[in-house]
């Protein structure tokens, strides 16, 4: 799973805050870029260097090694600390101490309120209860069935990295950064591309292999994530869909699981035109 720490411009309940998912997902207002600028100074001076990007009228920023990601436009922000297996090496107790200083940088940058999402509190009473969201970042079981937004994820092993993705669906990138990017067939909806590996793609492969019964995803360590913001325009136009999801799943031999009907499929046999 992941932490979430939410802002927005006035303090909410854990039961207002889960009703105002929907509205903010048709949010567009930009980002600040005075707030921005102070978001992103902030940040490396708690953790070092960060990866910016952009997703609409969001602007984005990750701390690699940590998993940490902050997203952020006008009127609110979210930051996100991804689920850890307890048995890999991390220090758990220390990014969630991390991922609050975070949270402060931005409510002062932006003056907006912060709280936690699963906890049901305010950031500052938050911080006085570590081991509560310690514990919800290690070891929970529901962890491969939470997404961000909806959209599909490409497990596999191997040597493949976003290079490789890219250079698959060159035909459709309409954006490219270092760490994800954009894809679109004609005149469809864009979909956002990143890659993951190592200790937590290995735990999340392997909860996806006990509850389906798919023993071999057990050994798969990489993970394409395909994401956008409006499934029903996706799936109305869905040639966009099926293209990048046959080729990414013909480039990998990997299995895909889907976040709008939890449903995971096998390897295809059939190679698919890359052209």
């Amino acid at each position: 799973m992941t932490l979430d720490l939410i802002l927005l411009t006035e303090p909410v309940g854990q039961p207002s805050l889960k009703a105002s998912d929907g509205e903010r997902k048709g949010a567009g207002e930009p980002s600040d870029s005075q707030a921005w600028d102070a978001i992103v100074s902030g940040v490396r001076d708690v953790v070092g260097e960060v990866v910016l990007g952009e997703d609409g009228p969001s602007r984005t920023l990750t701390h690699q090694p940590s998993g940490i990601t902050v997203r952020y436009r006008s009127g609110e922000t979210a930051i996100n600390l991804p689920f850890w297996h307890s048995g890999s090496d991390v220090d758990a107790e220390g990014l969630v101490r991390t991922m609050y200083r975070i949270g402060h940088v931005v409510a002062d940058a932006t003056g907006l309120v912060a709280h936690v999402s699963q906890l049901g509190v305010p950031l500052t009473e938050a911080e006085s209860r570590i081991d509560a969201a310690v514990d919800l970042l290690l070891d929970d079981p529901v962890s491969s069935h939470l997404w961000p937004r909806d959209g599909f994820r490409v497990y596999f092993t191997g040597s493949l990295t976003l290079a490789d993705a890219v250079q698959r669906l060159k035909s459709m990138v309409v954006a490219e950064e270092s760490d994800r990017f954009t894809v679109q067939w004609s005149d469809g909806p864009q979909l956002e591309v990143t890659f993951d590996a190592g200790p937590r793609i290995v735990a999340e492969a392997a909860e996806v292999a006990e509850d389906y019964g798919i023993p071999e995803m057990a050994a798969y360590d990489r993970r394409f994530q395909v994401t956008f913001d409006d499934l029903d325009e996706v799936l109305q136009e869905i040639n966009t869909l099926i293209e990048v999801n046959l080729r990414l799943q013909d480039l990998t031999g990997g299995y895909v699981k889907r976040s709008w009907n939890d449903e995971v499929s096998p390897p295809y046999d059939d190679p698919v035109d890359g052209s």
